[in-house]
């Protein structure tokens, strides 16, 4: 009996010392209440860097072209309109130049490229030469794109965009037959015996389709905005016309 009133009695008095007293397996840890706040903006943190990381990739890994939408605002716009969106595509170009995975080689002829598109665009005299700028401007994401044979803009009007083929063409029944690049709409044209839509220029006061200036007046009918070249790019022959100029 002794013993059992014993036991009992430091059975109660136990008990109630760990009742009364502050339990210090339960208290909360600053380091806990630390990591609770801090775990949301880590992991916030984490995904941001990963898709930043995976939209640069994408963006690598996407071919460089200038957007078809430009083209076709450009083709509506008026030549104040269409100077500034070369302006536009020339800027995006040279960010283009800066941020890449390209060889250098291909990096340089990119800048050459862009250089020589914005120096066109401080010259431009109208709406061929500002279409100028715009086969510039792809010649040099070309380059970046790591294209081999790239085909160029339209011959027929390169603001139609980029050339989905060459076809024989020639400007006279008598004529010189010439491979050019043609977009989609002009393709279609030729096959049904049509003729495309055209880029303009001035001769004699008059407009005509711009090929039809001599080509010892017009830059771009000598060249039929890379059409009809070869053996050199587009651009190392309008660098060699604007030092001419100067």
């Amino acid at each position: 009996m002794w013993l059992t009133g014993s036991t009992t009695a430091i059975t109660t008095a136990a008990l109630h010392t760990a009742l009364s007293s502050p339990s210090t397996t339960t208290a909360p840890s600053p380091l806990r209440f630390l990591f609770l706040a801090a775990g949301p903006l880590l992991l916030i943190a984490a995904v941001g860097l990963l898709l930043r990381r995976r939209s640069r990739l994408r963006d690598l890994a996407q071919p460089l072209a200038i957007p078809r939408a430009v083209f076709a605002a450009a083709r509506r716009a008026d030549e104040a309109g269409i100077r500034e969106r070369a302006a536009e595509e020339v800027a995006r170009l040279a960010g283009y130049t800066q941020r890449n995975g390209a060889a250098p080689a291909a990096t340089e002829r990119a800048r050459e490229s862009c250089a020589t598109a914005e120096a066109l665009l401080r010259q431009a005299r109208g709406v061929p030469d500002l279409a100028g700028v715009f086969a510039l401007v792809h010649e040099g994401c070309a380059a970046l794109d790591g294209s081999k044979a790239p085909l160029p803009l339209c011959f027929f009007h390169p603001l139609h965009g980029p050339a989905i083929r060459r076809i024989p063409w020639r400007p006279s029944d008598d004529g010189e037959r010439f491979q050019v690049g043609a977009c989609a709409t002009c393709v279609r044209a030729l096959r049904a015996r049509r003729e495309p839509d055209t880029l303009t220029d001035e001769r004699a006061g008059r407009p005509v389709p711009y090929f039809d200036v001599p080509p010892e007046h017009s830059l771009w009918s000598a060249t039929g905005y890379g059409s009809l070249l070869t053996d050199t790019s587009l651009t190392t022959h309008v660098q060699r016309e604007l030092d001419l100029a100067r």
